[in-house]
This record gives C-alpha cells, sequence and structure tokens, in this order.
C-alpha cells in the first residue's frame, strides 16, 4: 500500500534568526529564550526583577493598512485622524524591534503586561511585579479586568497630571502645542474658553 503524507514545515524561531539591532535594543532586565506559550517562537524573559508600572516601548514595524497585514501576530492597529485604522506592523523581524518577540498570554490571569497607546504608539506596562525567570506576556482584552482598568486609569490620571503641572504650564508659552494626552481633546476658543472632550 503506497500512503501519501503530508508533513507541514513549521518554523521555529532561534536566536540565529534575532537582527542584530534587537539583540542590542534589549533592557538589561529581560533576555530572549524559547516561549513557555508558544513553541515556535521566541520569548522576553525576566533575568532581574520587573516593578510594576514599569513601560516598555514604543511597539516599532512598518505602518500598513490592515488590507496589507499578512498575519495579526505582530500588529497592533491604530487610528490616526487623517488616516484611519493603521496598524504597526512587525512580522519583519528587521522593521520590528524586541517588543516584536513579546508573546500573547493564553487568559487575562496570565498576563503581565498591558498594552498601552500613547501619542498613537503602542507600549507595553507592566501589570503587576514580574520575577525572575517569568515570560513577559501581553493580553489585548484590559478594560474589562478591574486591575488593569485601575492601571489604564491611573495612566490616564498621570498624563493629565503631568500636563496641568506648574513646570509644564510654566514651559509652554503663548502659540505653543500642548502635549497630547491620548484620552482628552482640548479644544481652545477664541479668549480664555476652551473645553475638553
Amino acid at each position: 500500500m503506497n500512503q501519501n503524507t503530508t508533513e507541514s514545515t513549521v518554523t521555529v524561531e532561534t536566536l540565529d534568526d534575532v537582527p542584530e539591532h534587537v539583540l542590542r535594543g534589549l533592557p538589561e532586565d529581560v533576555r530572549l529564550f524559547p516561549s513557555a506559550v508558544d513553541k515556535t517562537r521566541l520569548g522576553v524573559w525576566a533575568t532581574k526583577s520587573i516593578l510594576k508600572g514599569k513601560k516598555f516601548g514604543p511597539f516599532v514595524g512598518d505602518k500598513k493598512k490592515r488590507s496589507q497585514v499578512k498575519s495579526n501576530v505582530y500588529m497592533w492597529e491604530v487610528y490616526y485622524p487623517n488616516l484611519g485604522w493603521m496598524c504597526v506592523d512587525a512580522t519583519d523581524p528587521e522593521k520590528g524591534n524586541w517588543l516584536r518577540y513579546i508573546n500573547w498570554a493564553r487568559s487575562g490571569k496570565e498576563q503581565n503586561l498591558f498594552p498601552l497607546e500613547i501619542n498613537r504608539t503602542i507600549y507595553y506596562k507592566s501589570l503587576k511585579p514580574i520575577a525572575p525567570g517569568e515570560e513577559l506576556l501581553v493580553w489585548y482584552n484590559g478594560e474589562d479586568d478591574p486591575e488593569i482598568a485601575a492601571a489604564i486609569e491611573e495612566e490616564r490620571a498621570s498624563a493629565r497630571s503631568r500636563r496641568h503641572s506648574p513646570k509644564a504650564k510654566k514651559e509652554r508659552t503663548c502659540g505653543d502645542v500642548l502635549p497630547y494626552d491620548p484620552w482628552i481633546v482640548t479644544l481652545k476658543l477664541e479668549g480664555d474658553e476652551s473645553f475638553q472632550i
């Protein structure tokens, strides 16, 4: 009996596949090793303790329309008022940075990072302390989790506080552009009136 078997070839990422600029850009408290959640991929692992609230980023990649993206594994969508929804695609390791190697948690309970959009750029922020030897894992559905919703609100309050601090007001002069707050748009009207939407 002649039997045809079709073997699917699975590509497994190795450290040899990682571009030099990615390795040079790794923070001192993380390293790349095979992932525990996806055996075909490398993952980012803590080598030192990472405190809750630490920000990493920005996530780097090619800016493309959704129709141009072949896989959603290595990308984030960001809304640009003049362009609409655009993807920051890091499928090509040469176009991305080390954040490309942070894998998806298999559940919200497993995650230790959450995505944060600041000035139309994606950052990751640690949701809780991350111990040495723990893989950094992101999950996209944060606002449903009370702890993540609180962390996002804390980030928003911090951004508003920085924008309205006496130092920030002192540094601004008439005609300066206000720092962009991703959650509040302030419209300046004639005279001193302004309102937020």
